[in-house]
């Protein structure tokens, strides 16, 4: 009886645990955020000229069926002389948790190995959906010195998406 006892126990605190560690997982294939439509022309009330005009790599090294991202993305000139960093109306990644902007002081970011290996990196923001155009302000000292925008998933350490947007 008390073999049985403590087997139903540790079974039932196992599938606690595995119940939950699944659904942090599942959570953001189930209920991803919402597509944004966030534009730098909607937040200034006009045309603005770009800085940049970039588009994530695809099919390169660190990315796989899981690991993904496309579209495009534009640099602008704030008036307050930061900068505006839009992903595109196309822009897309695979869902998963825990994803950040970050400002690479390298380019040619294909993989893990590359993401790491600099140094100088900085982390803008948190990605605020898989989907859609959505805006980042990011200040002119930290976009002056940089060379490439990255996904990045910090939950698990891998690499996403990355888009070149100065010398290399």
């Amino acid at each position: 009886m008390t073999k049985a006892m403590i087997g139903f126990f540790l079974g039932g605190v196992l599938g606690i645990v595995a119940g939950a560690g699944g659904m942090l997982l599942a959570f953001p294939f189930l209920f991803p955020p919402a597509a944004v439509n966030e534009t730098v022309a909607a937040m200034a009330g006009r045309e603005v000229e770009p800085l940049v005009d970039a588009r994530f790599r695809e099919g390169v090294s660190g990315q796989d069926a899981a690991h993904w991202g496309r579209g495009g993305l534009r640099a602008f000139r704030a008036d307050d002389g930061n900068v505006l960093i839009e992903l595109q109306a196309d822009f897309e990644v695979g869902p998963g948790p825990n994803f950040w902007v970050y400002l690479n002081a390298r380019g040619g970011i294909d993989d893990e190995a590359d993401f790491e290996a600099d140094g100088g990196r900085h982390r803008l923001a948190k990605l605020k959906s898989f989907t859609g155009s959505q805006v980042y302000a990011a200040s002119a000292a930290d976009f002056d010195s940089t060379r490439a925008i990255t996904i990045w998933c910090e939950s698990f350490g891998q690499y996403i998406a990355s888009a070149d947007v100065g010398e290399l």
